[in-house]
């Protein structure tokens, strides 16, 4: 194996999903039209040909891993993320930051909807920990921002 390379995200509307990640701090890397049956037949999408992709990163780095946008044109996506922290499944994904506090106002006043407000979740040692921030993107799908504090902060 090489590395974690994306994870890949159903959106509805693949125009409002890459503003809302670009305000996330995401930059595109690719944003591509595709019209093949063999493409929907190998991602198992039955009658289906017709997809656009955005490849989304938070660093230019080809080392950092991708955020995969895709919307069927021709097998619409309805409905909303089922994403939930406690069924089997993909139930996040996590950006790592330094500054959590800034990261809520700053998102907040561009219209970001989180969850809650920064939590702090200390480890036994009374030390090391994480602070959690969660939110949902256009679609419903569950992330959340994390900054690591204490012993944790030097572990990268």
């Amino acid at each position: 194996m090489r590395k974690f390379w994306h994870v890949g995200i159903n959106v509805t509307d693949m125009d409002a999903s890459i503003a809302f990640y670009r305000r996330i701090g995401f930059e595109v890397m690719q944003d591509q039209e595709v019209d093949d049956a063999n493409l929907a037949r190998a991602f198992m999408v039955e009658g289906a040909s017709r997809l656009r992709f955005a490849h989304m990163r938070l660093n230019d780095s080809p080392d950092e891993a991708m955020l995969d946008l895709i919307e069927w044109r021709d097998a619409h996506s309805e409905g909303r993320a089922q994403s939930d922290l406690v069924h089997p499944g993909l139930c996040r994904f996590s950006i790592l930051t330094d500054d959590i506090d800034a990261e809520y106002t700053r998102l907040s006043a561009e219209g970001v909807e989180f969850l809650h407000t920064p939590q702090s979740v200390i480890g036994a040692d009374g030390v090391g920990g994480w602070r959690l921030l969660f939110a949902r993107d256009p679609d419903g799908t569950l992330f959340h921002f994390v900054e690591l504090v204490g012993r944790a902060a030097t572990v990268s």
